[in-house]
């Protein structure tokens, strides 16, 4: 009878594993543009409208046009795939990106990214470029050098910025800061094989 017990623990145990082991990436959002959620500075270069979709811009814009302001509340992104370079360097990322919808362009427009903390450090710059997106979807943020920034907290993100490295006719909306995340996910496998330990314990149950 032990022994028929310490096989049916071998067998959960072994399930556990295999269900811990299957997982996928997925992206969630970690700081928000809609109304309420996001507080555009009077200082920028333009302002976007803002609605319950994002940050919409849809003009012609030229390079150095930027806008910035604050999330509703400073918030700790460091389990995102951050990396710190040292004192007065910064840290990188390479899993955050942009939900947004490019619904015209005149042509690919890069731009470039700054997260900064409570205190107006620098945080990172990062810098993509728009493409046509008919429905949001997310654009990976490639971190650039951070050499010369002021050590800003990871900890502690609470200003963004947004500036137009190129010119040009764009119609597009910001809807979200977004990091890519692993997530457990059962696998079809997993399953069955938790439905075998299942079998296996209630079979010994009847014959002891």
């Amino acid at each position: 009878m032990k022994m028929k017990i310490q096989k049916i623990k071998l067998v959960l145990a072994s399930t556990i594993l295999m269900m811990v082991a299957s997982t996928h990436a997925a992206n969630v959002n970690i700081g928000s543009f809609v109304t309420g959620q996001f507080t555009l500075d009077a200082g920028s270069t333009y302002a976007p409208t803002q609605s319950a979709s994002g940050l919409t811009t849809n003009l012609t814009v030229a390079a150095g046009d930027i806008f910035y302001g604050s999330f509703a509340a400073p918030a700790n992104w460091s389990s995102y795939g951050w990396t710190s370079l040292g004192a007065g360097n910064g840290s990188t990322t390479t899993d955050l990106g942009l939900l947004m919808t490019v619904t015209s362009q005149a042509a690919p427009t890069p731009f470039t990214v700054t997260l900064f903390d409570s205190s107006f450090a620098a945080i990172q710059t990062f810098t993509a470029n728009t493409s046509v997106f008919s429905t949001p979807t997310f654009v990976a943020l490639a971190p650039t050098s951070a050499s010369g920034f002021n050590g800003g907290l990871v900890t502690d993100v609470a200003y963004f910025a947004f500036s137009w490295d190129g010119a040009g006719a764009i119609n597009t909306t910001l809807s979200a800061v977004q990091a890519t995340v692993t997530i457990p996910e059962p696998s079809s496998a997993s399953l069955l094989a938790l439905g075998m330990a299942g079998l296996v314990a209630l079979r010994a149950r009847r014959k002891s």
